[in-house]
């Protein structure tokens, strides 16, 4: 019997990143075609600057604000759906568990990211650099 190759069998054994490339690639790409036509001219901006840079893999920080109601999660939705369209990874992630709800695949902060819940000057993120959860953050083309 053949031996699995190495590589294979730990993507295989990394289910965060199964889950994370397993989207349904024909209803994300209706989705995103269907609601990037509804976006307004302010979040179309943002949404072609953020997909360009990703495209042309140019790593950039976008600080996203806008009141309550401004359209701030629509346009999450849709660059999630562009990407995972496109077998992008993309983490979604907010600061509350409700909040975290509202985003296709997503997670609280401190889920993510092991953030301690008693924080001090000196916390940091807990993720040991060669487990599989920071496999996908290495491999992330987006974090929300």
């Amino acid at each position: 019997m053949p031996v699995p190759n190495n590589c294979l069998v730990y993507q295989f054994s990394n289910l965060m990143l199964l889950r994370e490339l397993q989207y349904d690639i024909v209803s994300l790409t209706r989705e995103h075609d269907a609601n990037v036509l509804k976006l307004n001219e302010e979040q179309r901006v943002v949404y072609h600057k953020i997909i360009d840079c990703i495209s042309n893999k140019r790593h950039r920080f976008f600080f996203v604000y806008g009141f309550c109601g401004t359209g701030k999660t629509f346009l999450y939705r849709v660059l999630s759906a562009k990407l995972r369209s496109e077998k992008r990874i993309v983490i979604n992630i907010a600061s509350s568990g409700i909040a975290s709800l509202l985003l296709p695949g997503g997670k609280t902060t401190h889920s993510m990211f092991n953030i301690p819940v008693e924080l001090t000057e000196d916390t940091v993120c807990q993720i040991k650099k060669d487990s599989a959860k920071a496999e996908v953050v290495r491999l992330a083309d987006l974090i929300i």
